[in-house]
C-alpha cells in the first residue's frame, strides 16, 4: 500500500467510524439471505405444509378416519 492509500483509508474511517461495524452487523443478521421476519414466515409455512400433508397421508392410508 502506498502512503496515499493509507491516508485515504484513515480519512474514510475517521468520517464514519461505526459504518463498518453496522455493515458487519447487518451482514450477520441475514441467514440464507433472509432476515428474522422472513425466516419466521418461512418456518410457519413449512410447518403448515408438513402438517396438512401428513394429515392427508394418514387419512388416505386409512390409519385415521373422520367421525
Amino acid at each position: 500500500m502506498s502512503l496515499e492509500e493509507l491516508r485515504r483509508k484513515a480519512i474514510d474511517q475517521a468520517e464514519d467510524p461505526f459504518g463498518a461495524a453496522a455493515q458487519e452487523e447487518q451482514a450477520e443478521d441475514l441467514l440464507f439471505g433472509l432476515n428474522a421476519v422472513e425466516r419466521m414466515f418461512l418456518s410457519i409455512g413449512l410447518f403448515l405444509v408438513v402438517t396438512i400433508f401428513s394429515f392427508l397421508l394418514l387419512l388416505m392410508s386409512d390409519s385415521i378416519s373422520l367421525p
